[in-house]
């Protein structure tokens, strides 16, 4: 009635060899060995990554922290400027340390230039 596909039947010169070689077997292990130790490698390359990342991190936090600091002790220094800058300042040093005083208004001359 129906007869059966080529691919079905088997020769009997078939059943003599063997279905796989040596060869053929060693192929697929080798390649499977390859490609576990560049998963492995892959693995270790992403988990040093992750460190240097981690790493890299911290180091910049601990120097926005610096920077944070800095500005501060700016912002402080120019407080400290300005209050030693001030006419009052500069006035009580003269007298203190100079021993300079404000001219009473008989010891001040005024000079005109004449042509």
């Amino acid at each position: 009635m129906f007869s059966k596909p080529a691919w079905l039947i088997r020769n009997k010169e078939d059943d003599a060899q063997p279905v796989l070689g040596a060869e053929a077997l060693v192929r697929p292990v080798f390649v499977i060995a390859v490609l576990v130790v560049v998963i492995v490698c892959s693995a270790l390359a992403v988990t040093y990554s992750a460190f240097q990342y981690r790493l890299l991190f911290n180091q910049q936090q601990i120097l926005i922290a610096q920077w944070d600091d800095f500005q501060v002790e700016w912002g402080q220094l120019l407080l400290e400027q300005s209050a030693l800058g001030t006419n009052n300042r500069v006035e009580q040093v003269a007298r203190k340390q100079l021993d300079m005083m404000t001219p009473q208004p008989a010891m001040i001359e005024i000079v005109q230039y004449e042509r």
